[in-house]
């Protein structure tokens, strides 16, 4: 019995994607053991000394004994907080890997048993390799480097005022975001390595799925079939300007940092109820940029260049779709139920 390509989409995007995320979620917390909330203590206990000290954050620091020992005091509980994570990150993003992987082998068999109707036997789940382990072991030098960072920026002749003081806490606790964006972007590869796996042993397409809310780079590969043994194209973007005309072909996802976006097994013989699923994922696409379904980080600036681009590019949008996106354009905005 065909399923729906709103199925496999919901399949993919929702189902499978939210096991990744709890596992990047249970990988960053054994990594990081509630580093962030000690570093707002920190920030609220130097806050306090320095207020002590000197009267308030508004007031400048009086050079001498009292400023020595506030920085002496955030400067130990910056190499404590960091060096906890420099030991225990690496091991646990290690640890995660073999899942990772296993969990990739498992969701495209599911992919392939929901798009085919038919139950294959799965691959074995490939060994974790080197590329993988090196990036493990990687994030000790990253925290190293904020860690000297926020040292040289917490030095009794570079601090005077409140706002140095924290700029020096800050850059420290950057390296909290930092492991997270590392290990998001790592279990998402080995994920893709084990899908991957799958796709070789029972398909001769893969076809890209973005995620809901992907960018609007993802959303330019959307829907892309390749064959197995082809790179996607490089330097795709439904904003203009950022394109890269000459770029180098894409392995695949992850396309950057936090990119949760799959290339699935396809085969053209797979029927789907309704609208094949690759037209299915493109339409997505053009929903998702004519509707502004951006994430916060992403400029409104790049959502609207990318609808117009939506309108000059695409002659057949759905009318819905195509009413919005012109909706958006004139007004230059998005609306907020958007």
């Amino acid at each position: 019995m065909p399923y729906s390509s709103d199925r496999l989409l919901s399949l993919v995007q929702d189902d499978h994607t939210d096991e990744v995320i709890d596992l990047e979620n249970r990988i960053a917390g054994r990594a990081l053991r509630g580093t962030d909330r000690a570093f707002e203590e920190l920030i609220r206990r130097i806050l306090g000394s320095w207020t002590r000290a000197f009267g308030g954050p508004d007031q400048a620091a009086l050079p001498g004994g009292m400023l020595r020992q506030i920085l002496a005091t955030a400067q130990a509980a910056v190499r404590r907080l960091l060096g906890d994570i420099a030991d225990h990150a690496p091991g646990a993003l290690t640890d995660g890997l073999g899942p990772a992987l296993a969990m990739g082998v498992r969701q495209g068999g599911e992919f392939v048993r929901v798009a085919s109707g038919r139950r294959r036997r799965a691959p074995e789940v490939p060994v974790v390799g080197r590329v993988l382990r090196a990036e493990a072991r990687r994030l000790r030098d990253m925290v190293t480097e904020r860690r000297d960072r926020a040292l040289f920026l917490l030095h009794p002749d570079r601090v005077h005022r409140w706002s140095q003081m924290l700029a020096g806490l800050g850059a420290a606790r950057a390296a909290v975001p930092a492991v997270r964006a590392h290990i998001a972007w790592v279990i998402n590869t080995a994920v893709h390595e084990g899908l991957d796996a799958v796709v070789r042993a029972t398909a001769p397409l893969r076809v890209w799925v973005s995620e809901a809310d992907a960018c609007v780079r993802c959303l330019a590969y959307t829907g892309r079939m390749v064959a197995v043994d082809e790179p996607f194209p490089g330097g795709l973007s439904w904003d203009p300007r950022q394109r890269a005309g000459r770029a180098a072909g894409v392995d695949g996802p992850p396309l950057h940092s936090h990119c949760r976006c799959r290339a699935v097994p396809w085969d053209d013989a797979w029927t789907t109820e309704g609208v094949p699923f690759p037209l299915a994922l493109r339409r997505e696409a053009h929903r998702s940029i004519a509707y502004g379904r951006a994430r916060p980080s992403e400029s409104r600036a790049a959502r609207l260049r990318a609808v117009r681009e939506l309108l000059r590019t695409e002659p057949d949008l759905l009318p819905a779709v195509d009413a919005r996106a012109r909706s958006a354009l004139q007004a230059g905005r998005f609306p907020a139920a958007a």
